[in-house]
């Protein structure tokens, strides 16, 4: 099924994305990826295993990578319970 929706930017770059779609991903952590050649952006719930597509790493050694980023603090939290309630965390996990 595909949906379409028109989205509002706030003043702060804020985009509202609807409640039932936002439900369906169930992340708060989205990638947009802007297109200038097809003057486009995709909004994409960000999977765990973006993160680390080769193998299991523990959320302790996430953490610490993380720390290392540039990441505002509110990202990496969020991004740390994303990545422990994720289905790819949860099936590797030994």
């Amino acid at each position: 099924m595909k949906e379409e929706a028109i989205l509002k930017i706030f003043g702060t770059g804020q985009i509202t994305i609807p409640k039932k779609w936002r439900e369906f991903f169930n992340t708060n952590t989205l990638k947009a990826v802007f297109d200038e050649k097809f003057n486009s952006i995709k909004i994409l719930p960000v999977k765990m295993v973006e993160l680390e597509d080769t193998k299991y790493i523990s959320s302790k050694n996430l953490k610490e990578s993380l720390d290392d980023s540039d990441f505002s603090d509110k990202f990496k939290k969020e991004l740390l319970a994303g990545y422990e309630k994720s289905d790819f965390y949860k099936s590797e996990k030994k």
